[in-house]
């Protein structure tokens, strides 16, 4: 089914979709009259006012667009959740993994217990909700999980360790998941953006370890108030993530690039020459693991770039 836009209209869930690329992406795709299930956790609680304005954007609107609660920390609820979409729409064409939180600091002054909550939201948060998904993707043999990565998941700077390594992980699991479901005709792919400026940055979480935060003084702190000064001043607008994301619903399946990167041109290019790099090297040690065949890379792009 097709609407005004011209293109397949697609039913469409998005976590983390209570502010930031998740808010703008859920309204942005409902304008283009897609189906769109917005996932937000406590939707009774912390997110019980950004529920009612997508509420009332959707009647305001008058597009199809609806809560759906869903923590990505619980297994149950992100199954609960994707069968709720399944009982509304019938079908599921596109998962979008937006949900996730940066704790920034030095490494050090983190705990085992905080470190795994930052890999629970961004990384083990896909895994649960695309665990419960595929089944679905697999059986009606089409569908795209699409990843809301970073380039820090392919540049690791100082104090950022945390978030950097959950972003390589996601990065990692797209990769993994692009090869391993190609055969079902399920994609998988992810966007890489640079800092913009919206609530992840405000909302982060540091560590609790006081007397090791306080080793790093005044480097952590200049750190800190470069990259976040930057971001807030930034002329960058996070609508181009967004953007992007509605993209990559609307191509036709099996035309996704496998990394979109989000960001300034000289960022960019460097970036996506990393990826190239990599995926050089991909085939040369399957090749010389005698595994080739199982292994595509570069279909039908590796690297899409957007400024």
């Amino acid at each position: 089914m097709s609407d005004v836009t011209g293109v397949e209209r697609r039913v469409v869930l998005v976590t983390g979709a209570s502010s930031g690329f998740g808010r703008l992406t859920v309204e942005s795709l409902a304008r283009r009259g897609h189906r769109v299930f917005a996932a937000l956790r406590d939707v009774s609680g912390r997110n019980e006012r950004a529920a009612a304005e997508l509420a009332a954007f959707a009647t305001r609107e008058e597009v199809d667009l609806r809560v759906v609660e869903l923590d990505v920390t619980d297994q149950t609820s992100a199954d609960r959740a994707v069968a709720a979409v399944l009982d509304a729409a019938g079908r599921l064409d596109v998962v979008v993994n937006n949900a996730g939180g940066i704790f920034p600091g030095p490494v050090e002054a983190f705990s085992a217990d905080e470190v795994h909550r930052q890999l629970d939201v961004n990384v083990l948060g896909a895994v649960r909700v695309n665990r419960a998904a595929l089944p679905h993707l697999r059986e009606q043999g089409h569908g795209a999980l699409i990843q809301v990565g970073s380039l820090s998941g392919r540049v690791t700077l100082p104090y950022t360790g945390l978030y950097s390594a959950s972003k390589a992980a996601l990065g990692s699991l797209t990769d993994a998941w692009h090869l391993e479901l190609a055969p079902f005709g399920v994609e998988s792919v992810i966007v890489e953006p640079a800092p913009y400026p919206t609530s992840i940055g405000p909302n982060s979480v540091g560590p609790a370890d006081a007397a090791r935060l306080s080793v790093y003084g005044e480097n952590m702190t200049r750190f800190l108030t470069d990259l976040t000064g930057r971001q807030v001043e930034s002329p960058d607008d996070p609508q181009t993530v967004a953007d992007a994301l509605v993209e990559l619903v609307e191509l036709p399946d099996g035309a996704r690039p496998r990394h979109t990167v989000v960001a300034p041109e000289v960022q960019r290019q460097a970036v996506e020459a990393l990826g190239r790099t990599a995926d050089d090297a991909t085939r040369v040690v399957a090749a010389d693991m005698g595994v080739a065949a199982s292994v595509t890379v570069g279909q039908p792009s590796t690297e899409a770039g957007i400024r």
